[in-house]
């Protein structure tokens, strides 16, 4: 297992740099690939139904595959699962190129799942074994702004090499920035071996490998995260198209607005999550999320649209990374793999429910009414995690 860094010399060093620009990397090339994919398959004349199955497909893929990374990161040589995610991504992006075919395209997107699953978790706990106690809020809100920066820049990137050069030149481009991160990995130092190791007799190693993919610890975190991401499912696949009946045109103003509210609000989340705990971020960015989906909902022009956005990015800034280190804090140090494998399926789960089951409100062609409902669901999110502060609380210790 990777060792933190050292007294209070705080979490900045070259490994955890490397760790971060590797992700922001992966980040960068996954979302230049997935708002653009849709595009290309309606261009190429794909149906509007098997669009939505190659997105259905990464999601699955990367819930599925993260079953077997949580185990694999806290029993074998890390920086070799890194690199195995690496070249499944790779390689994956590198096939698209080959054929448009629909059959084609989705097992591409297989491959793309698998690497970003593989890839996400891995990332996150290999940066939350660099991070010395008391300073994970700071640590993983810093990790995530690296993050944040590809998703703002990414879908425009994609969006604009896709419009200019056509799709060759798409999937070339976020191949070499794929590429990037594979080159860090094989020249950076051994991320080192996970330490849990226990042996179990043959008669209970089903049970032992299934108890090992999920971490009870990370099950309350991963929860409460699926409730806020199936309202950001809703705006990943919905946003857009209300910007549209508002007469706005580029409606992905919301998702650059809302990632660089994101990013102011890290470097004071992070100090009251050090210094306070989790509930001085978290309470604050929920009730932020149901204000900022309310405006959304009500938005009849330009203005409040864009106020919606910035407002939602303040709430997603707040409560995403720190429901994270939260899970991080919970989890025992060789358990971190499984605590963050965890916390990204319930992330997948809320993203891929909030996607095809909020579309269900919408009302005569209106969608404004996904965006009151998803503000609802943030409302029982709010309820659920006081009444979970309040046990604590009452719990003897």
């Amino acid at each position: 297992m990777m060792k933190h860094s050292d007294g209070n010399g705080g979490y900045w060093s070259a490994a955890y740099l490397r760790v971060c620009m590797c992700n922001m990397l992966v980040f960068l090339s996954f979302q230049m690939l997935l708002p653009t994919l849709p595009v290309y398959l309606m261009d190429t004349g794909v149906e509007r139904t098997s669009v939505g199955l190659v997105v259905a497909v990464i999601t699955v893929a990367a819930v599925l595959i993260r079953f077997w990374t949580g185990y694999a990161l806290d029993h074998w040589n890390r920086k070799r699962i890194v690199i195995a995610g690496l070249l499944a991504f790779l390689f994956a992006s590198l096939a698209y190129m080959l054929s448009p075919s629909i059959g084609w395209i989705i097992g591409c997107s297989i491959g793309i799942g698998i690497g970003w699953g593989i890839l996400t978790a891995s990332y996150a706990t290999l940066v939350s074994d660099l991070i010395p106690p008391g300073q994970q809020g700071a640590g993983i809100g810093t990790f995530m702004l690296f993050g944040l920066a590809s998703m703002a820049v990414g879908p425009y990137a994609g969006g604009w090499i896709y419009g200019q050069f056509g799709a060759l030149a798409l999937f070339l481009a976020a191949s070499t920035v794929a590429v990037l991160p594979l080159v860090l990995a094989l020249s950076g130092q051994n991320e080192g071996t996970a330490t849990s190791k226990v042996m179990t007799p043959s008669g209970r190693r089903l049970h032992a490998l299934l108890g090992s993919m999920f971490e009870r610890s990370a099950l309350l975190p991963a929860a409460l995260l699926m409730l806020f991401t199936c309202c950001y499912g809703g705006i990943l696949t919905y946003v857009v198209l209300y910007g549209q009946q508002l007469g706005i045109t580029n409606g992905g103003i919301f998702f650059l607005l809302s990632s660089g509210a994101s990013i102011l609000v890290r470097p004071l989340a992070g100090k009251l999550f050090d210094r306070r705990g989790p509930a001085y971020v978290l309470v604050p960015g929920i009730v932020l999320g149901v204000v900022a989906l309310s405006m959304l909902s009500a938005a009849t022009s330009f203005p409040l649209f864009v106020l919606s956005a910035f407002v939602y990015g303040l709430s997603f800034g707040a409560v995403q990374p720190y429901m994270l280190a939260w899970t991080i804090q919970r989890a025992l140090p060789e358990r971190r793999g499984a605590a963050n494998s965890t916390f990204l399926i319930g992330m997948d789960i809320g993203i891929a429910a909030g996607s095809a089951l909020l579309g269900l409100g919408v009302m005569n062609g209106q969608y404004a009414p996904i965006f009151g409902l998803s503000a609802g669901i943030l409302v029982v999110l709010l309820l659920l995690y006081v009444a979970n502060l309040v046990y604590a609380r009452r719990s003897p210790r």
